[in-house]
């Protein structure tokens, strides 16, 4: 086989994984709109790699493309993982003496990442190309006779109240971003390295009921939204540049900036209850990021990673905007940016044994006002805790495994109309999940 075909392969192998990978249940992300690792080694370090990482080929190339130095001519990581979510939504209407409880009928949504890397030419460069499960959301709540916020639409023919009250009836949010970096890293000198990376991405949507949209009218020309029924996938553009710094043999420090994912506007064809069909649309980008992170050496055996984050969500399509419109759609949903943290200590136990351990924060991307406005997109997880470990299969192979725990979060709010705040409703929404993960990294 020549070196073209070789080239071609080592790109297109990654790209066709991620578009298989597109037909898999979406996630429960916890950094709000993202995971809070990528990849087993990653996640068991709290999602810290920026400065780099060399047993973590998956999280520091996605953090920081410079890290990409790190690396071997050819090294290989596949992960496969599966996250556990537990969300239940509670609501109540003082007025009519209705009070609820629903849980989220998402049990587990498996994810897949992977990432390749190699050298063309240059010996100082290194190529790399990846699909990771960036970003993403799984919840679904039943239609509800006794919990106010899932009962029926007020327009809807069999709503018992004649039009004057009415709930989103079933709720199901279906997201999920896979991210497609390209990119190469070069060692500037000894000390410093920069790397760059294009980031396609395919998102694939579905948001039902359709409160994003104007209602139609149904029974009684009270108002109802449309019923999404199919996925819509579309496609994103980014970018990502980074830096890393070899402070001397036991630090280094690096910084990273991706570009926001400018997504296609997903669509949907829906049905009013007339009968008439008509064309929906929703605009959501991947958010502007930023870290910085450090990697310190305490021993020859032990590794403590640190890693500060920004995600700008309150200037973000999708997410700035919040409340009703003039013709009853919701604007957004009307989050504000985040800040993250992410620590990680790595600790080599034996001769082929490496024993990880991580914490990560984010500073909730959801208002406690704005909780009735996200009662299908419930991601404000702060606090998770993980574990994980590296055994090598042999010389050149590792089995890489985590597990993570996200504590449970819970925030308020009223429920609100075009006229604002409704005396005497609370809707409060409770989260945590668990995510396991295994994978191998290998050199080929």
């Amino acid at each position: 086989m020549n070196d073209t075909k070789r080239s071609l392969l080592r790109l297109l192998g990654p790209l066709l994984a991620a578009l298989a990978c597109a037909h898999c249940p979406s996630l429960l992300a916890t950094d709000g709109y993202f995971t809070q690792g990528f990849g087993a080694v990653n996640s068991a370090l709290g999602g810290a790699a920026t400065a780099g990482n060399d047993q973590d080929l998956i999280g520091s190339l996605y953090k920081n493309p410079a890290t990409g130095v790190l690396f071997g001519e050819r090294t290989f990581s596949i992960v496969f993982g599966d996250i556990l979510p537990n969300a239940r939504i509670d609501s109540s209407v003082q007025a009519l003496g209705l009070a609820g409880s629903s849980k989220s009928t998402v049990a587990n949504v498996p994810y897949l990442d992977l990432m390749a890397t190699w050298r063309e030419g240059d010996p100082g460069t290194l190529w790399f190309a990846g699909a990771v499960s960036e970003a993403g959301l799984s919840f679904h709540a039943a239609a509800s006779a006794t919990n106010p916020i899932f009962f029926t639409q007020a327009g809807a023919a069999n709503n018992p109240f004649g039009g004057q009250f009415g709930g989103f009836s079933d709720v199901r949010s279906n997201l999920y971003v896979v991210r497609l970096p390209i990119g190469l890293a070069s060692a500037a000198n000894d000390r410093w390295s920069w790397g760059f990376a294009l980031a396609p991405s395919v998102g694939r949507n579905l948001f039902t009921p359709a409160a994003f949209a104007a209602p139609g009218f149904g029974a009684n020309f009270h108002p109802i939204y449309a019923t999404v029924q199919q996925q819509d996938v579309k496609f994103g553009i980014g970018a990502q540049g980074g830096l890393r710094w070899k402070v001397d043999k036991d630090a280094s420090v690096g910084l990273s900036v991706s570009t926001p994912t400018w997504f296609q506007t997903y669509s949907w064809t829906v049905r009013d209850p007339s009968g008439a069909s008509r064309n929906v649309t929703f605009r959501m980008d991947r958010p502007l990021t930023a870290q910085a992170g450090l990697d310190y050496d305490l021993t020859s055996s032990t590794s403590v990673m640190a890693d500060a984050g920004y995600i700008a969500y309150g200037s973000t399509p999708g997410f700035e905007h919040s409340g009703f419109r003039s013709n009853g759609s919701i604007a957004g949903l009307g989050w504000q940016d985040s800040w993250t943290f992410e620590l990680g200590v790595q600790h080599r136990v034996a001769s082929g044994l490496v024993a990880r351990a991580g914490y990560n924060y984010c500073s909730d991307p959801i208002p406690q006002n704005m909780t009735f406005y996200n009662v299908g997109s419930p991601l404000h997880i702060a606090h998770h805790l993980s574990f994980g470990f590296s055994y090598a299969l042999s010389p050149r192979a590792t089995l890489d495994v985590s597990y993570t725990h996200g504590f449970s979060h819970t925030q308020s709010s009223p429920w609100y109309t075009p006229q604002g705040a409704v005396p005497g409703t609370v809707l409060t929404s409770a989260i945590s999940g668990n995510e396991f993960a295994v994978g191998t990294t290998f050199h080929y």
